[in-house]
């Protein structure tokens, strides 16, 4: 649930509720109604009588509220990226490069873990939902611009342009949602034998983000997951392929082209 939910349905013990007052608790038990049913069932199957069921009210109070389910999940949405902003603004400065990257890359995967049904509505199904889609692109593209603007900051001498910079900063966050939507959306067994914590997700993910923007291993000093990581070198004693194409040690080809062979 949403703290920005949780919030807005407590009262002070023995405080009196105003009409006005009543009908904004009744509104946030209604979205909090609503987060819990996404989480459970997911927005394609979710209705209203579920939402009424779980907020314990009559499905006519629920329009009264809102005039359909698209609108109160946009406004759980919204207070979830709101949350998630003001979090994101409450960091503590970094000690180096690798936190910078590391702390915000653990709070998206905490938000993730927490609510895989509201992160599979804002970034998955935005694509068949306008006002899902607007919120998701608006989130995104402030998320990416602040990554954008912290490569041009670190790289003056490399004169990126805006351009390369948001294709960077694009292909970085990208590698981060699909990997936790592989995790915590899909539940993907294979990953969550290794990536069992936002954290150990976190780490990975910052490691690889470090390696491919400083072009040099993260300074961790115990790392739990990257244990090994900064042996990924190539050096002259690995096997480069021959003249033919051939090669000792050749990566395994994707499934559609081995299929295609």
């Amino acid at each position: 649930m949403s703290p920005t939910i949780q919030k807005a349905v407590q009262r002070s013990p023995g405080s009196r509720e105003t009409p006005s007052a009543r009908a904004l608790k009744r509104r946030a038990l209604i979205k909090q109604a609503v987060a819990a049913v996404l989480e459970r069932t997911g927005y394609r199957a979710m209705k209203v009588t579920d939402v009424a069921a779980e907020a314990g009210i009559a499905v006519g109070l629920f329009y009264h509220y809102f005039p359909d389910l698209c609108a109160a999940t946009c406004e759980v949405l919204t207070d979830l990226v709101d949350d998630l902003s003001a979090r994101l603004d409450e960091l503590p400065k970094p000690e180096d490069r690798y936190q910078a990257v590391y702390r915000p890359t653990l709070l998206w995967a905490q938000t993730y873990e927490q609510h895989p049904g509201l992160m599979r509505c804002l970034v998955q199904v935005a694509d068949e939902v306008p006002e899902f889609e607007a919120l998701w692109l608006k989130t995104n593209d402030a998320w990416t611009r602040r990554i954008a603007r912290s490569i041009a900051r670190q790289f003056p001498s490399a004169a990126l342009g805006e351009r390369m910079s948001m294709s960077i900063a694009y292909a970085l966050g990208s590698m981060i949602d699909g990997l936790l939507n592989e995790i915590y959306v899909h539940r993907n067994p294979e990953l969550g034998k290794l990536l069992k914590t936002p954290a150990h997700s976190a780490e990975l993910l910052a490691a690889i983000w470090y390696r491919a923007l400083y072009l040099e291993n993260p300074p961790v000093a115990a790392p739990v997951v990257t244990a090994g990581i900064e042996r990924l070198v190539r050096s002259g004693l690995d096997t480069l392929p021959s003249s033919d194409g051939a090669a000792a040690e050749a990566a395994p080809l994707p499934a559609a082209r081995r299929a295609r062979k």
